[in-house]
């Protein structure tokens, strides 16, 4: 993959300080032995020693202990996360926060964007999103789109599922903590499929994407678990669903340098949950990636838990909220010969918990 730009031959795509401070602040659980059990027998305290998420209460989260048991009360095998630097150096993409909209439309429940597509939710005015549950199928087939949605030569077809928290805010220091996969085309071959974790923040333009090393194939279906351990430290969890496998990963708040030259780390506001679709920006770019005809993507089990306050303590007295009052993020891009705005993916909700994309060739 390229970034459009020349570059250094002897220069990392991810300067070495950026890499040191990655390395910092995404760690590593201690990993259990056995590596493969069943973790419906582990205590909670032990449960979130290795960084798996508690068993949801079955009166007061009936939707969360549904999936929990669903993905968990099996035999799992833990994969440790290593930072790998070289994977790392791999990746010509990063993965931003919505970009601001320049089609016009119609106020409704309906969005645009020219870089995400999917839904979001709001919290309630007194509580907070501190936890966020997703399952996906990695898509199967990546294509070239026809004609005018076909993009510059060189530049890769990437595009990425991910659930996140917050990032629907302007604020300063708003952040929004990721996970997710994304999706290389890799024509003759298959697509490659790529595992990462991500904490964005605004401000922080050096964001980028770590990969976890969390093997996931075209097809796979996958969980993912986002846990706000406290506003500035967030747990990351991946089951493969298909192979069994589940890698834990925690991280802190990424720096954020004001106006007045003053670093803050950023606090989660838990005040909206996403599940998206997204076109990747090019590494080292003010390009976007081109975007594949991914056919069709689907999220399932789509709910955040509500919480009185952004700490594991109140994850056990949570609600759940599933998409209600929703708001759809449609995709669009501008195309030439002629010029005219097309939507490239768009998002149906299916149910109170799933939601299903195609990817576009709709006109404005």
């Amino acid at each position: 993959m390229t970034s459009g730009r020349a570059e250094d031959p002897k220069s990392p795509r991810v300067p070495e300080w950026l890499v040191e401070q990655l390395r910092k602040r995404f760690t590593p659980y201690p990993p259990p032995e056995p590596r493969r059990f069943n973790p419906a027998e582990k205590s909670t305290e032990e449960l979130l020693e290795i960084g798996l998420p508690p068993r949801p209460d079955a009166t007061r989260q009936r939707l969360a202990r549904e999936l929990w048991d669903e993905a968990f009360d099996k035999e799992v095998t833990i994969v440790p996360f290593v930072f790998d630097e070289a994977m790392l150096q791999s990746i010509g993409y990063q993965l931003l926060n919505r970009q601001v909209d320049a089609m016009p439309i119609e106020e409704t429940r309906f969005e645009t964007s020219s870089n995400w597509s999917g839904v979001y939710i709001t919290g309630n005015r007194d509580r907070q999103f501190m936890q966020l549950w997703g399952v996906w199928t990695v898509p199967e087939q990546l294509d070239l789109p026809p004609g005018n949605y076909q993009g510059p030569v060189g530049l890769p077809y990437v595009c990425s599922n991910w659930i996140g928290l917050d990032g629907q805010r302007l604020y300063l220091d708003s952040s929004l903590p990721q996970i997710g996969t994304a999706n290389t085309l890799n024509l003759p071959g298959p697509p490659i499929v790529v595992a990462w974790i991500q904490w964005w923040a605004r401000g922080n333009t050096t964001t980028v994407p770590l990969p976890i090393g969390l093997t996931v194939h075209p097809g796979d279906e996958v969980l993912a678990v986002l846990t706000a351990i406290d506003p500035q430290t967030v747990n990351f969890v991946m089951a493969n669903l298909t192979t069994g496998d589940a890698m834990p990963a925690k991280a802190t708040a990424p720096p954020v340098t004001l106006p007045n030259g003053t670093t803050v780390y950023p606090s989660i506001a838990g005040a909206t949950a996403e599940w998206i679709v997204e076109r990747p920006k090019v590494l080292h770019s003010e390009d976007r990636c081109n975007f594949p005809n991914y056919h069709t993507s689907d999220f399932s089990y789509c709910f955040a838990i509500e919480a009185e306050a952004v700490n594991i303590t109140s994850l056990l007295d949570g609600i759940v909220q599933k998409l209600r009052g929703e708001r759809m993020i449609r995709m669009f891009d501008v195309l030439g010969n002629p010029q005219r705005t097309a939507f490239i993916s768009m998002p149906r909700k299916t149910s109170d918990t799933s939601i299903h994309l195609d990817w576009g060739g709709f006109f404005s």
